[in-house]
């Protein structure tokens, strides 16, 4: 696998994951804000929000900061949230998950991209995120080796779907077939990007060594593994 002028890669339990569980976030905001559930109820009650508010929805799409105010609202109304406080812990839970400090970023990850960036190749993030994952990213120090990023919010388009990867493609300037992609989810990640036109790769930091899924993926425990998959490419000056 020689050929590649690109990477993408996804953002969140990819390149940085939550310090804390996204439901005990929201469990510890509500609880400020007069709410009453445990972090198992919470995150029982997001899933079926996420699953029940439409993608596009009073003029927002999905993973955007309006969609997130809607989806808060559901939430926090469901968890004993008064409808006089739920804005201001709608406010608070959004300025948490823009904020440096409530991720780490693993630790191998800085130096695979600087790596990537030093052989030529050209680097993406491709995630369902905010329109903030710009700011967000800055703010943990990682894009100084980072082309470009396209987020969902911005394209009004998600992962698994192939529009936020052409759009990829179209900022890289190159073919699908000189792209890998990588991330931590099968379908949205690995398959979206095969359907996509791009190869793939799985990231999965419980497994205890690289190999492949059932389907054949191939699966790499951490970020370093795509420096084996991928050499200088041949003309970088074209890259």
């Amino acid at each position: 696998m020689s050929n590649f002028r690109a990477v993408f890669v996804d953002a969140g339990n990819t390149l940085f994951t939550e310090r804390r569980p996204r439901a005990a976030i929201y469990a510890t905001v509500a609880r400020a804000h007069g709410g009453h559930a445990d972090e198992a109820q919470v995150a029982d009650i997001m899933a079926r929000a996420f699953a029940e508010i439409p993608r596009s929805n009073e003029g927002t799409f999905r993973y955007s900061s309006n969609w997130f105010e809607i989806f808060n609202h559901q939430v926090l109304m469901q968890i004993g949230v008064s409808e006089k406080r739920w804005k201001s812990a709608s406010d608070e839970l959004l300025t948490r998950f823009e904020s440096p400090k409530t991720y780490r970023v693993f630790k191998e990850v800085p130096v695979v991209l600087e790596e990537l960036s030093n052989r030529g190749i050209t680097i993406g993030v491709v995630s369902n995120w905010s329109e903030r994952l710009p700011v967000l990213l800055k703010a943990l120090g990682l894009t100084e080796h980072i082309n470009f990023i396209v987020t969902s919010a911005e394209m009004r388009s998600e992962k698994p779907g192939s529009e936020i990867f052409s759009r990829a493609l179209f900022r890289a300037g190159v073919a699908a077939d000189e792209v890998i992609h990588l991330g931590d989810h099968p379908e949205r990640d690995v398959r979206g990007a095969i359907n996509a036109g791009l190869r793939a790769c799985l990231i999965d930091r419980t497994a205890t060594e690289a190999g492949t899924t059932k389907e054949g993926f191939p699966v790499l425990t951490d970020l370093r593994g795509i420096l084996s998959l991928v050499e200088q490419p041949q003309d970088a000056s074209t890259s």
